[in-house]
Protein backbone atom coordinates (compact mmCIF):
# COMPACT_ATOMS: atom_id res chain seq x y z
CA UNK A 1 0.00 0.00 0.00
CA UNK A 2 1.31 3.27 -1.01
CA UNK A 3 2.48 6.12 1.74
CA UNK A 4 -0.52 8.52 1.17
CA UNK A 5 -3.02 5.82 -0.55
CA UNK A 6 -5.95 7.40 -2.72
CA UNK A 7 -9.47 6.19 -1.11
CA UNK A 8 -12.37 6.70 -3.06
CA UNK A 9 -16.12 7.26 -1.21
CA UNK A 10 -18.57 5.41 -3.63
CA UNK A 11 -22.25 6.48 -2.37
CA UNK A 12 -24.60 4.58 -3.97
CA UNK A 13 -28.06 2.78 -4.08
CA UNK A 14 -29.86 0.95 -6.57
CA UNK A 15 -29.98 4.31 -9.12
CA UNK A 16 -27.63 6.67 -8.10
CA UNK A 17 -23.92 6.00 -7.71
CA UNK A 18 -21.10 8.76 -6.95
CA UNK A 19 -17.25 8.67 -6.64
CA UNK A 20 -15.71 10.67 -4.26
CA UNK A 21 -12.63 11.59 -3.10
CA UNK A 22 -11.48 13.65 0.06
CA UNK A 23 -9.78 17.11 -1.33
CA UNK A 24 -6.27 18.15 -0.72
CA UNK A 25 -6.91 20.17 2.78
CA UNK A 26 -8.86 17.63 4.13
CA UNK A 27 -12.00 19.94 4.22
CA UNK A 28 -14.36 18.92 1.66
CA UNK A 29 -15.17 15.77 -0.47
CA UNK A 30 -14.19 16.11 -4.51
CA UNK A 31 -15.90 13.86 -7.53
CA UNK A 32 -13.20 11.18 -8.04
CA UNK A 33 -14.41 11.04 -11.90
CA UNK A 34 -16.34 13.00 -14.28
CA UNK A 35 -19.91 12.31 -13.22
CA UNK A 36 -22.22 10.18 -11.01
CA UNK A 37 -23.73 7.51 -12.39
CA UNK A 38 -27.16 7.54 -12.64
CA UNK A 39 -30.06 4.77 -13.86
CA UNK A 40 -33.25 6.80 -14.28
CA UNK A 41 -34.89 3.21 -14.30
CA UNK A 42 -34.37 2.72 -11.19
CA UNK A 43 -36.49 4.97 -9.95
CA UNK A 44 -39.26 4.92 -12.20
CA UNK A 45 -42.74 2.88 -11.69
CA UNK A 46 -43.29 -0.55 -13.33
CA UNK A 47 -45.85 0.60 -16.33
CA UNK A 48 -42.57 2.59 -17.71
CA UNK A 49 -40.19 -0.15 -17.46
CA UNK A 50 -42.68 -2.92 -19.13
CA UNK A 51 -43.69 -1.79 -22.61
CA UNK A 52 -47.01 -3.44 -23.16
CA UNK A 53 -50.04 -4.75 -20.52
CA UNK A 54 -50.00 -8.03 -19.51
CA UNK A 55 -51.53 -10.42 -21.60
CA UNK A 56 -55.11 -12.33 -20.80
CA UNK A 57 -56.35 -15.47 -20.69
CA UNK A 58 -59.31 -16.96 -20.76
CA UNK A 59 -59.55 -20.08 -18.41
CA UNK A 60 -61.86 -22.79 -19.42
CA UNK A 61 -61.70 -24.74 -16.25
CA UNK A 62 -63.03 -21.85 -14.63
CA UNK A 63 -66.13 -21.05 -16.63
CA UNK A 64 -64.88 -18.42 -18.45
CA UNK A 65 -63.31 -16.37 -16.40
CA UNK A 66 -60.72 -13.73 -17.89
CA UNK A 67 -57.70 -12.74 -15.90
CA UNK A 68 -53.89 -11.03 -16.47
CA UNK A 69 -50.85 -12.88 -16.64
CA UNK A 70 -48.37 -11.71 -13.62
CA UNK A 71 -45.39 -10.63 -14.69
CA UNK A 72 -42.92 -13.24 -14.51
CA UNK A 73 -39.96 -10.58 -13.33
CA UNK A 74 -39.62 -7.83 -10.92
CA UNK A 75 -38.41 -5.42 -13.33
CA UNK A 76 -36.78 -2.82 -10.64
CA UNK A 77 -34.83 -5.82 -9.10
CA UNK A 78 -33.61 -6.14 -12.85
CA UNK A 79 -33.08 -2.69 -13.09
CA UNK A 80 -31.22 -1.98 -10.16
CA UNK A 81 -29.49 -5.44 -10.45
CA UNK A 82 -28.21 -3.62 -14.22
CA UNK A 83 -27.24 -0.68 -12.35
CA UNK A 84 -25.21 -2.57 -9.54
CA UNK A 85 -23.42 -4.47 -12.02
CA UNK A 86 -22.53 -0.98 -13.74
CA UNK A 87 -20.80 0.49 -10.79
CA UNK A 88 -19.08 -2.87 -10.42
CA UNK A 89 -17.58 -2.07 -13.48
CA UNK A 90 -17.00 1.32 -12.78
CA UNK A 91 -14.71 0.52 -9.57
CA UNK A 92 -13.01 -2.40 -11.65
CA UNK A 93 -11.87 -0.29 -14.36
CA UNK A 94 -10.81 2.32 -12.20
CA UNK A 95 -8.95 0.02 -10.02
CA UNK A 96 -6.89 -1.55 -12.61
CA UNK A 97 -6.11 2.09 -13.98
CA UNK A 98 -4.91 2.29 -10.01
CA UNK A 99 -7.23 5.82 -9.96
CA UNK A 100 -7.63 4.75 -6.25
CA UNK A 101 -5.78 2.32 -3.68
CA UNK A 102 -8.56 2.10 -1.09
CA UNK A 103 -12.78 2.72 -1.34
CA UNK A 104 -15.13 3.37 1.39
CA UNK A 105 -18.20 1.83 0.02
CA UNK A 106 -21.72 3.65 1.11
CA UNK A 107 -24.99 2.12 0.42
CA UNK A 108 -28.10 1.07 1.73
CA UNK A 109 -27.74 -2.47 3.14
CA UNK A 110 -29.37 -4.44 0.27
CA UNK A 111 -27.81 -2.22 -2.25
CA UNK A 112 -24.62 -2.53 -0.46
CA UNK A 113 -25.24 -6.87 -0.32
CA UNK A 114 -25.65 -6.27 -3.75
CA UNK A 115 -22.86 -4.60 -4.64
CA UNK A 116 -20.69 -6.60 -2.89
CA UNK A 117 -21.56 -9.68 -5.28
CA UNK A 118 -20.59 -7.88 -8.36
CA UNK A 119 -17.30 -6.56 -7.20
CA UNK A 120 -14.19 -8.33 -8.41
CA UNK A 121 -12.07 -9.79 -6.12
CA UNK A 122 -9.46 -6.71 -6.38
CA UNK A 123 -11.89 -3.94 -5.50
CA UNK A 124 -13.46 -6.28 -2.52
CA UNK A 125 -9.47 -6.06 -1.94
CA UNK A 126 -9.10 -2.91 -1.78
CA UNK A 127 -12.70 -2.06 0.33
CA UNK A 128 -11.45 -0.48 3.69
CA UNK A 129 -14.89 0.05 5.10
CA UNK A 130 -19.05 -0.30 4.42
CA UNK A 131 -21.37 1.95 5.91
CA UNK A 132 -24.90 0.56 5.55
CA UNK A 133 -26.56 4.05 5.20
CA UNK A 134 -28.59 5.91 2.20
CA UNK A 135 -26.56 8.97 1.45
CA UNK A 136 -27.09 9.61 -2.34
CA UNK A 137 -29.19 12.66 -1.81
CA UNK A 138 -27.00 14.86 0.07
CA UNK A 139 -24.72 17.14 -1.10
CA UNK A 140 -20.94 16.95 -0.74
CA UNK A 141 -21.01 19.14 2.53
CA UNK A 142 -24.04 17.05 4.35
CA UNK A 143 -21.49 13.83 3.10
CA UNK A 144 -18.36 14.81 4.77
CA UNK A 145 -20.10 16.51 7.85
CA UNK A 146 -21.86 12.71 8.50
CA UNK A 147 -18.83 10.80 6.74
CA UNK A 148 -16.04 11.82 8.55
CA UNK A 149 -16.99 11.16 12.20
CA UNK A 150 -17.87 7.16 10.93
CA UNK A 151 -14.61 6.94 8.84
CA UNK A 152 -12.31 9.19 11.49
CA UNK A 153 -8.60 9.18 9.64
CA UNK A 154 -9.63 6.49 7.12
CA UNK A 155 -10.28 9.02 4.76
CA UNK A 156 -6.12 10.53 4.12
CA UNK A 157 -6.27 14.38 2.86
CA UNK A 158 -5.77 14.55 -0.88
Amino acid sequence: MPKNPTTWIVVADGARARFLRAAPDGKALLPARGADLIAPQGRRHIRDLVSDRPGRVTSTSRGGQRHAYEPTHDYHKLAKHDFTVAVAEVLDKACLAKEFDEVILVAPHRSLGELRKCLSKRVLKAVQQEIPKDFTEYTPAMLWRHLRPMVGPKIPKG
